[in-house]
């Protein structure tokens, strides 16, 4: 009985972790310059990304993804230069 009621808390542990956005800590440096583009620009608080595509060629990186920010909207992004900074367009619905 008190090993269940230990690993039932193991378990709901985990899934509030699982939840919650990344730290800053464990993100990459292009991911921490768009979600400070994101809240700046778009009022956004980054929640999430998926479709994320990163490609290396010598120091550029390029990247595309959809940003999904915690109030629901979405957002394409994508920085085809190798900067840091990411043009950013509302993701349609139709699209999502």
């Amino acid at each position: 009985m008190k090993q269940s009621i230990i690993l039932g808390a193991l378990f709901a542990l985990a899934l509030s972790a699982a939840s919650q956005p990344l730290l800053a800590e464990d993100m990459p440096a292009w991911q921490i310059a768009l979600q400070g583009q994101l809240l700046a620009e778009k009022q956004c608080n980054l929640n999430y990304l998926t479709n994320v595509k990163v490609q290396e060629l010598g120091a550029i990186t390029s990247v595309e993804a959809r940003a999904h920010c915690i109030n629901g909207q979405a957002y394409d992004v994508r920085s085809m230069s190798g900067t840091t900074k990411f043009d950013i367009r509302e993701c349609g619905m139709s699209v999502c």
